[in-house]
């Protein structure tokens, strides 16, 4: 079973950096189900998603699982994430994948970019809203046929788009946020985090209430208290994952796998190998419309409209300082 993460701008941690001016050429695929469209834009060049032999298979499987996840989504208008897929990585010793949305640092609980632009519209010109790598060394398994010894890349897609989408903890190891130099700012997510007694780990005001229990070395309690979370949990607050040992990129931005197991959830921290759901839970339909969203318990059949274009020069330029929070 293999660790899938939330992260912070790496692969191995909770680093976080400026999203600053850059350029990339890269390929575009959208993806459109009703009114939620996903735009990629990879930055791999002839490997990876750009490989000459498995490249098209690849955005393919990709574009599935995207479509898979809006399908879930009513939102007041048509709105498009631009999520920025970073160059590959290939040696199959990491987390299977990582992804993450930008957000701005401030005090307090943020809203990042791909929340506020399927729930108002607002930060819809930006060049990119989050972005995602992918682990090629790992055996992938791309359509609806899973073999024991392989991955399901779609189901590891909707995990980490759902990242980017906002469920993810900001929340490190002594509390404070993953931000250098900011560590009073939050994801909208912590909002929800609770110990075991139902105290907030984060008040309204922005500080940290949990003590040490993230890094005392004994398994924590911690859990989301969402008011849609707990009634689709049958009135119990949903166990969040947060082991003895804090795990950077996993605790606290997936449900604990040790209490519900990873096979009927998208978004437990690990998978195994084979054939694995591609459907969420009540209980994390819960969360996303505790998040703002608005979910449907039954997606409808999808439709997909997928193009393919040529290379392009990406640009981008932020006034204020943003960030991007990855997790596996």
């Amino acid at each position: 079973m293999r660790d899938i993460t939330t992260f912070v701008c790496s692969l191995d941690g909770v680093s976080v950096y400026p999203f600053r001016n850059f350029a990339l050429f890269c390929g575009l695929t959208s993806v459109a189900w009703g009114q939620l469209t996903f735009e990629f834009d990879f930055a791999d060049v002839n490997t990876g998603f750009n490989d000459p032999t498995l490249g098209a298979e690849r955005r393919a499987s990709l574009a599935s699982g995207a479509n898979l996840l809006a399908n879930y989504f009513t939102t007041a208008a048509p709105r498009t994430v631009k999520i920025t897929v970073n160059a590959s990585q290939s040696d199959g010793s990491g987390f299977l994948a990582s992804a993450g949305g930008i957000t701005y640092v401030g005090a307090g609980f943020q809203a990042n970019f791909p929340m506020q632009v399927i729930q108002s519209g607002d930060h819809s010109g930006q060049s990119s809203h989050g972005s995602m790598t992918w682990d090629f060394g790992y055996t992938w398994d791309y359509d609806n046929s899973i073999s024991s010894g392989a991955y399901d890349f779609q189901r590891v897609a909707m995990h980490e788009l759902t990242h980017v989408l906002g469920f993810s903890s900001y929340i490190g190891s002594d509390g404070a946020g993953l931000f250098d130099g900011n560590p009073t700012t939050y994801s909208y997510f912590d909002q929800f985090l609770t110990d075991a007694s139902g105290n907030a780990l984060v008040d309204s005001s922005g500080n940290y209430q949990g003590g040490t229990i993230l890094s005392d070395g004994v398994s924590s309690d911690v859990y989301f208290n969402g008011a849609n979370a707990v009634a689709a949990n049958g009135g119990e607050r949903v166990h969040m994952y947060s082991p003895s040992s804090y795990n950077g990129g996993s605790s606290l931005s997936h449900l604990d796998t040790d209490f519900y197991g990873s096979v009927g959830y998208i978004m437990t921290h690990a998978v195994s190998s084979g054939a694995s759901v591609r459907e969420f839970s009540a209980i994390e339909l819960g969360i996303l419309t505790d998040l703002g969203y608005t979910v449907s318990a039954v997606p409808e059949p999808s439709t997909l409209a997928l193009w393919w274009g040529g290379v392009c020069l990406l640009s981008t330029t932020m006034r204020r300082r943003a960030v991007r929070a990855d997790r596996a």
